[in-house]
């Protein structure tokens, strides 16, 4: 269950599903590859075709771009529920 953190007054922080202040965090990180569109694979098809492969044994052009971001998740002990704290 994604939702905001639940901080009572103390400054400790609540499980919102079953209330208990056993409550870890952890950073988590998504990565998202970008592929090649069709338009690029039809590029790059053509560029292999006029140069007999010769751009083929160029590594640089074939690397996919990653991007990659982090966020706080919070993960309760007691009953498992998983939030992502903002």
């Amino acid at each position: 269950m994604l939702g905001a953190m639940n901080a009572t007054s103390t400054g400790t922080v609540h499980c919102p599903r079953c209330g208990s202040s056993y409550v870890t965090f952890q950073v988590v990180t998504d990565v998202r590859t970008v592929h090649r569109g069709c338009i690029g694979w039809a590029l790059w098809i053509l560029l292999a075709v006029c140069t007999l492969g010769l751009i083929l044994i160029i590594p640089l052009l074939t690397n996919s771009k990653t991007k990659s971001t982090n966020h706080t998740q919070a993960i309760c002990q007691n009953c498992g529920n998983s939030w992502r704290v903002k």
